[in-house]
């Protein structure tokens, strides 16, 4: 109730409780504690996402040596965000006790880096190097990709999608819009949904020619925010439909429910557009993975959010603020109507970024920079002369 509203800019859902940080510390050392059982001195550990902050800490009170980096997959909070969570110079200090620390963009490695050289008063080196308490850590950008080779294999395959349906329906759409969710309020789902009744009340002449397909997966609805998240999306599911729903038509189908990855990929390649609305997010794979899975020939359009980190590597997608419903109107109408020549040589320029940097990429980019840096735990900084080479141009 702390970390992931913080991380994602929503600080008014932030509810800081004793007990909860208490029982994350208890969990961190536990991981410490198996670590510690089965690792050998040489090994190199990589630890992922914010629920493991501490780790590295516990680790090292413990007596581990290791080289141990961290990712983080979701945004870095910013400075006035973490001074509203009590404990928050104690977490970003656990946080240093990494070798390594990975983000997703370069916003938020500067974010990182500025918050722990202000919480700390830590001592910011180079770009991507921070000196705290006698060890160095690289903060560092390490944006996440995905495996086109393997997608577009997966993609090929068409999928019959009234399979995935709850009920038998005339998918007669000329043109399918797809968007795949958790139901979280982190995805901007309630601005999209707005968006789309704006364009079919303006643009009626594509009623019965497009059609939404929604796969929207519940989580954490033990979380009052989520609960009541989660009903107010389905209410405005029902009254679209209700409103615009002709004959055998109706503007969105929505799948409550996880689908398999190689299914959600031939999905993909049936999509005229690909629309992603993140209010805040760390990367957005579902942006990469569309586009991966797209007929070269006549590949779709992807619409995307500028809040989500993907936006930072992928220009030529139609680049849209979710919280500006006419902006979002416009670049729906942009996406439907865009001609194949344009919507091929945006597709080459996105699928050239992923295959420059992939999943492999990312993976060799973090670890070689994990299992390259020397142990610093003696390190006594007294300028730059006196920084590893190696460090000098991070």
């Amino acid at each position: 109730n702390s970390l992931w509203p913080a991380m994602h800019y929503r600080s008014d859902l932030i509810e800081f409780k004793t007990s909860e940080y208490e029982g994350y510390q208890k969990v961190n050392s536990l991981f410490a504690q198996k670590l510690a059982e089965i690792a050998d001195p040489d090994d190199t550990i990589w630890v992922h996402d914010y629920h493991f902050l501490s780790v590295a800490k516990y680790c090292r009170e413990l007596g581990m040596q290791n080289k141990i980096g961290f990712f983080l997959h979701i945004p870095f909070a910013p400075l006035f965000i973490w001074q509203k969570i009590p404990c928050a110079q104690q977490l970003i200090e656990d946080l240093c006790q990494y070798d390594v620390v990975g983000l997703q963009t370069d916003k938020d490695q500067k974010v990182c880096m500025q918050v722990c050289t202000s919480l700390l008063n830590a001592q910011k080196i180079q770009q991507t190097l921070l000196s705290y308490h006698q060890r160095l850590t690289i903060i560092k950008c390490y944006p996440i990709g995905v495996n086109p080779t393997a997608i577009q294999k997966a993609a090929h395959k068409f999928i019959d999608v009234q399979d995935f349906l709850t009920r038998p329906v005339e998918l007669n759409a000329a043109k399918t819009i797809i968007g795949v969710d958790r139901i979280d309020y982190s995805k901007g789902l309630l601005e999209r949904f707005l968006s789309y009744a704006e364009f079919l009340e303006k643009y009626p002449e594509y009623q019965q020619h497009i059609q939404h397909l929604q796969i929207a997966c519940p989580c954490r609805l033990e979380v009052p925010a989520y609960q009541r998240l989660f009903e107010r999306f389905k209410i405005k599911i029902e009254m679209i439909n209700q409103e615009f729903a002709q004959e055998e038509w109706q503007p969105v189908e929505c799948i409550y429910d996880a689908i398999k990855h190689h299914h959600l990929m031939q999905i993909y390649r049936q999509a005229d557009v690909c629309w992603i609305s993140s209010i805040r997010d760390g990367m957005n794979l579902v942006a990469k993975e569309y586009i991966a899975a797209q007929n070269p020939s006549n590949p779709g359009v992807l619409i995307l959010s500028k809040y989500a980190g993907a936006a930072e590597h992928m220009s030529e997608a139609l680049l849209v603020d979710p919280t500006d419903k006419m902006a979002m109107v416009n670049a729906l109408k942009k996406a439907l109507e865009m001609p194949r020549h344009e919507r091929i040589s945006r597709y080459k320029q996105l699928m050239k970024g992923l295959k420059n940097f992939d999943i492999n990429d990312w993976r060799n980019a973090f670890l070689n920079d994990l299992q390259n840096k020397t142990a610093m735990q003696d390190f006594r900084f007294l300028g730059m002369r006196n920084v590893n080479p190696i460090y000098q141009n991070l």
